[in-house]
């Protein structure tokens, strides 16, 4: 799950808008790396004089609110300055021991003051960095319901609906997000009871985020579209672009991507900041694009992403080195005093011009390299990515390639087993008409001596030859049963099986049991045929090698798939050092040709057990069309 931080960046570019970033691609790679480089290491006074209203100044004052309220032993200013300066440090993501640091002396002081609300205050903000940072969770859980319970009984309801909020958070980040929906919740109905729009926003939006966590998609574009619609109407424009982000990344991740790029877009376009959420916004629209194959759009909402992220760089460099500007001027300043009281001497220190020129000659040749080294690394990476594409490119013909051998290979099968089938059928028909009509001739004939020889009823060799001649027509009736079962085609494919079943069992052999369960009226006529080809294989195996006095047959249809298991209480054989002869081919082929899978099990003296998967939408279907 993507997620988004609370903490985003303010910009520094006056007029910002969603167009804005066209116009930052227009700027090469090698200008914005020497340029963010170039003030990152310019003299940190010269970057602190020359940038007013920014982190510096706004530093400079609440340090000198600190300063002042410890000189002049105001102990409530002090407490209210470290509180600022913390949330101060803790908004721009930086100096995060120091912020830390600032609320636990806030708090330290407001205590001493007996100034609850201050006091629990700054412990509430102190719980939200532990929160933000993800450190001393259970630490937040206690500071956060202590305050709840102080502003419960001091009866301040939006500071209660605030405490509730942030619990929510806390048990978020511990990944107890069952709890964590109770809580914030809880805040929604207190915020609706408050009437406060912002409050009621911020929760829906946390919901959605945890709805989110727990893959409730449906629940995550229900609260989403509440957030864009209840923004649309007061006319805001608040979080409607994270509604938007936390709805398309859900659906990316259920694989609805044709129906998350809606929902991105307006990520992207209601985004009016240069912040983390608009990176992932294009970033994830990016892989939208990807996976339906729209390689222009892809690569431009990935360029984007990329040109955010190094405005986002850029800034940080640029903070840091404000804070170390501030460190800095503090640090001469206090030098300065410290020079005047000893001695009541101010001592100047003059930079000298020729060597500071230098050096900023000798920064720009090394960040002019720098930026030549970039230029040719995001080369390389372009070039490593088109090579990645092509080769997905060729592993998918190959795939291509692979499934149509499959399927050529799987229709040979079928002409061959469609060859045999055909050629049994011949041979059945000539044996019938031929052979079976030639026995049946001479058994009338041989019947008819009777009437012209009395007595030959009791002559043994006449009985014997009678029984030859009845024992050639039953054998002949066998055979062409065997191969051309004319019952499936009549009967179904039910009535066919415990007809074989009928026949095995007379033979005295072997007890044979059959279990069949709707699978008549599922399969077409070749896949019927193919299915009976292969339980009588299985017995055919069984009645020769196995010397089994049992013998299971199931044929059962569940779960859009047709299973046969033939078990028997067999010898057994060992599947490693046992040769697969014409029978196991054949069979092997058949399954095939149906698309399904065999799975055999046997052992030395335990028995054989044959399990055949069959789909049945293949055998309706492929088969018949075939």
């Amino acid at each position: 799950m993507y997620i988004y931080y609370k903490r985003t960046y303010t910009s520094i570019y006056p007029n910002y808008h969603p167009f804005f970033i066209r116009e930052l691609r227009v700027m090469s790679t090698i200008t914005r790396v020497v340029v963010g480089i170039f003030y990152l290491l310019l003299p940190l006074s010269v970057i602190a004089d020359d940038q007013p209203g920014n982190y510096t100044d706004s530093l400079k004052v609440i340090n000198e609110k600190i300063r002042l309220g410890h000189a002049e032993n105001n102990l409530e200013m002090c407490a209210q300055g470290y509180y600022d300066r913390a949330r101060y440090n803790f908004s721009v993501h930086l100096r995060d021991q120091d912020v830390m640091y600032d609320l636990i002396e806030s708090a330290k002081i407001y205590r001493y003051l007996k100034n609850d609300f201050g006091f629990y205050r700054a412990r509430m903000a102190l719980a939200d960095f532990y929160i933000e940072e993800e450190i001393f969770l259970d630490e937040a859980i206690k500071l956060t319901a202590e305050a709840y319970q102080f502003y419960v009984d001091q009866n301040r309801k939006t500071e209660q609906a605030k405490a509730i909020t942030q619990l929510g958070e806390v048990y978020q980040k511990k990944l107890d997000y069952e709890k964590a929906i109770s809580y914030v919740e809880d805040g929604l109905k207190a915020s609706l009871e408050l009437e406060n729009v912002q409050m009621e926003l911020t929760n829906r939006l946390l919901i959605t985020r945890l709805l989110g966590n727990l893959g409730n998609v449906e629940k995550v574009i229900e609260q989403g579209e509440y957030i864009i619609q209840k923004e649309s109407d007061l006319g805001l424009n608040q979080v409607s672009a994270e509604a938007f982000f936390l709805i398309g990344s859900n659906l990316m991740m259920d694989d609805q991507v044709e129906k998350s790029l809606y929902y991105l877009k307006n990520a992207v376009k209601l985004n009016y900041n240069v912040n983390d959420l608009a990176y992932q916004s294009n970033s994830l629209l990016s892989k939208a694009y990807f996976a339906l194959d729209s390689m222009t759009a892809a690569y431009k909402h990935l360029k984007i992403a990329n040109d955010i992220t190094s405005e986002l760089y850029n800034r940080e460099k640029y903070a840091m080195a404000s804070e170390i500007a501030v460190k800095y001027q503090s640090y001469e300043k206090d030098k300065e005093i410290r020079a005047l009281e000893e001695d009541n001497q101010l001592y100047a220190f003059k930079l000298n011009q020729r060597t500071r020129f230098f050096i900023i000659v000798t920064i720009l040749l090394v960040l002019c390299a720098l930026a030549v080294y970039n230029y040719f690394r995001l080369q390389k990476q372009r070039f490593k990515m088109e090579r990645l594409l092509a080769r997905q490119k060729e592993e998918i013909s190959k795939q291509k390639i692979n499934e149509l051998e499959s399927t050529l290979k799987i229709k040979n099968l079928q002409s061959m087993v469609l060859g045999q089938e055909a050629e049994r059928t011949r041979i059945a028909q000539d044996l019938h008409d031929s052979l079976g009509g030639t026995l049946s001739t001479l058994k009338l004939q041989y019947d008819a001596l009777q009437v012209e020889h009395e007595g030959l009823t009791d002559d043994g060799e006449y009985l014997r030859i009678m029984g030859m001649i009845d024992g050639a027509c039953n054998e002949v009736r066998d055979i062409a049963r065997n191969l051309k079962p004319i019952s499936l085609g009549k009967l179904g494919l039910t009535a066919a099986l415990k007809d074989l079943v009928n026949r095995y069992s007379l033979k005295g052999i072997m007890d044979i049991s059959l279990h069949t369960h709707e699978v008549d009226g599922v399969l077409s006529e070749e896949a019927k045929l193919h299915v009976y080809r292969i339980i009588q294989e299985l017995l055919n195996n069984a009645l020769k090698h196995a010397d089994a006095t049992e013998i299971d047959v199931q044929v059962n249809k569940m779960d859009g798939e047709l299973f046969i298991v033939v078990e028997d209480n067999g010898k057994g054989f060992d599947l490693d050092n046992t040769a697969h002869g014409l029978g196991l081919g054949n069979l092997q082929s058949r399954v095939n040709v149906l698309r399904g899978e065999i799975e055999i099990d046997s052992s030395r003296d335990l028995g054989t057990s044959v399990t055949v998967h069959i789909p049945i939408q293949t055998a309706q279907f492929e088969i018949t069309e075939s």
